[in-house]
């Protein structure tokens, strides 16, 4: 069962080389959707929304996730996303390629 604040959920980003990256947890109920999520942890991790590069299952959650609800992306508490502020050049580890669907991390299986 849900919390009433909503799934806890982790968001790990990466900025140029800096170390530890930064992590935040945000909380967000199932029929929020991803834009939704990305806003909070934006505004928690202080980049700007366009900056914020996430990565769920080794997949960019591009535009195209937007307007999907947690539930819809089977998304629930104690999972976490990674990704990168891109407000600085990246330093992408693991390595990222760019796919016709959107970039990808090449360490996850296909």
């Amino acid at each position: 069962m849900a919390s009433p604040e909503g799934n806890q959920i982790f968001v790990v980003v990466r900025k140029g080389k800096e170390y530890p990256p930064a992590c935040c947890d945000v909380r967000v109920k199932y029929e929020q959707t991803m834009l939704d999520l990305k806003k909070a942890a934006a505004s928690k991790l202080k980049v700007p929304l366009d900056k914020l590069l996430l990565f769920w299952q080794g997949k960019e959650l591009t535009d195209a996730y937007d307007s999907r609800t947690l539930l819809d992306l089977n998304l629930h508490t104690g999972f976490s996303l990674q990704g990168y502020d891109l407000t600085v050049e990246p330093d992408y580890w693991p390595a990222v390629e760019d796919t016709p669907e959107g970039r990808r991390i090449t360490t996850w299986p296909k």
